[in-house]
């Protein structure tokens, strides 16, 4: 029995994960930590029954629970401070959370190295999305340029998001199309409408209440284009990736990026 405590159990993705988990019967939910309702039964407030176990606003009172794995959907300042305490206390953590900055995660990665904790990071548990980013990789040699547009629900805070990044990063371990954002004699008539760049390909990203977490890779050669296109429509597409995190958390070693690794094809 995996003992789990959800940290931003209040939030859309937190709520989403934890009613799942509560059906799991290998994991129990032994808390949440939130900084809203603090002292609240997590079963009331997840489900309308209670359980026993409450939210928390507070490290001390996590640790005092001894969980076997916290899983972490906050955002990137509350994450990096919860990862490198998980690690200082020999806490495995699984984080969904994105924004971490690359010099946030050399850190962490240089952290959990030398730890006695697994940290196990993903920019997206959807495992659509996941096999999205390797089919690109795989492709990518065969076509002359890729763009990438990713859309997102108006709440999301960065941008673009972590798995267009990933994508794109990917992507350009097999084939860099553009040394440059901008190809010579190209302009902007609005600054910014060629997106952003990294790895060789333009980014766009759109915000937009309607939406939940979309993708699309679109690849270019001599009179045809490739698109490949993902789509999560619901929060509870993100499920089957974090419970596959879960029960694959004591093979790990200490410090593991993208849910790729769990993935083979």
């Amino acid at each position: 029995m995996k003992k789990i405590v959800m940290f931003g159990i209040c939030g859309k993705m937190g709520t989403s994960i934890s009613r799942e988990l509560m059906k799991e019967e290998e994991i129990e939910l032994v808390g949440g930590f939130d900084i809203e309702n603090a002292g609240v039964d997590i079963g009331e407030f997840l489900i309308g029954k209670k359980t026993g176990y409450k939210i928390y606003n507070s490290y001390k009172d996590i640790k005092e629970l001894s969980p076997d794995i916290i899983i972490d959907f906050t955002n990137a300042n509350a994450a990096n401070k919860t990862i490198n305490w998980a690690i200082d206390n020999n806490i495995n953590i699984i984080v969904g959370t994105t924004g971490l900055s690359g010099e946030d995660l050399d850190n962490i990665e240089s952290k959990a190295l030398k730890s006695n904790s697994k940290t196990f990071i993903a920019p997206n548990f959807s495992i659509g999305a996941v096999i999205m980013i390797k089919i690109s990789k795989m492709i990518s040699k065969y076509f002359d340029n890729c763009e990438i547009i990713e859309l997102h629900h108006d709440k999301k805070k960065d941008a673009p998001s972590g798995t267009s990044i990933l994508t794109a990063e990917q992507i350009s371990l097999s084939n860099t199309f553009n040394k440059s954002r901008l190809k010579e004699g190209e302009t902007e008539t609005i600054e910014g409408c060629r997106g952003g760049f990294t790895g060789g390909i333009h980014i766009h990203s759109i915000r937009l209440p309607g939406l939940l977490a979309h993708q699309n890779v679109i690849f270019g050669a001599k009179g045809q284009t490739l698109s490949i296109k993902h789509d999560s429509l619901d929060r509870s597409s993100f499920y089957p990736g974090v419970i596959l995190a879960v029960r694959s958390m004591d093979k790990l070693s200490n410090y593991t990026f993208g849910l790729d690794k769990l993935i083979n094809i």
